[in-house]
């Protein structure tokens, strides 16, 4: 019994606890902003037909915006983001966006998560193009992190053109879905 006595008091510890009560807060995050190769200013323009009976041309283009942003979102959320004009677009034109694929050093939307939906004709109806974008940032170097923006132009209907200057804003917003 003695011999009992003494190894039961080798193998007990005095133990005690400690504990520290840690609140987290994360506040909702929905960031969205352009960066342009100097100015948010895109010009994009016709070219006249030099020989009768050819088509107006619409190769100009411009692809020298990048898209990025910082998005946290309550559980089980997820967010788009959506792209509108803003003023009227001229008579038989369609603005077209096309947008990259990401690029960057950003995390939690590559590998399946976040995704380009398509390239979209702008409309002044929102029409969403990168979508299910959860916790998630692209970095903001430009030319090196986020989503290239490409704008170009498309005849629609050729009875409507008319000559003459226009301008528009393209409005990025994010949103819940």
């Amino acid at each position: 019994m003695l011999l009992y006595g003494v190894l039961s008091g080798l193998f007990s510890y005095a133990q005690t606890v400690a504990n520290v009560d840690v609140s987290i807060s994360m506040p909702s995050v929905a960031l969205v902003d352009i960066l342009p190769s100097g100015s948010n200013s895109v010009t994009l323009q016709m070219t006249a037909p030099t020989e009768a009976g050819n088509t107006i041309g619409t190769s100009s283009s411009n692809n020298t915006n990048w898209l990025i942003f910082t998005s946290a979102v309550t559980s089980g959320g997820s967010r788009s983001i959506k792209g509108d004009v803003v003023g009227t677009l001229p008579a038989g034109i369609r603005l077209r966006l096309d947008i990259s694929a990401y690029v960057g050093a950003g995390l939690g939307f590559t590998g399946g998560n976040s995704y380009v939906t398509a390239n979209k004709y702008l409309t002044n109806t929102p029409v969403s193009f990168i979508d299910n974008i959860k916790g998630a940032y692209t970095g903001i170097t430009y030319g090196s992190n986020g989503f290239q923006l490409t704008y170009s132009l498309e005849i629609q209907n050729y009875a409507n053109i008319r000559s003459g200057t226009s301008n528009v804003t393209v409005r990025y917003t994010m949103v819940d879905n």
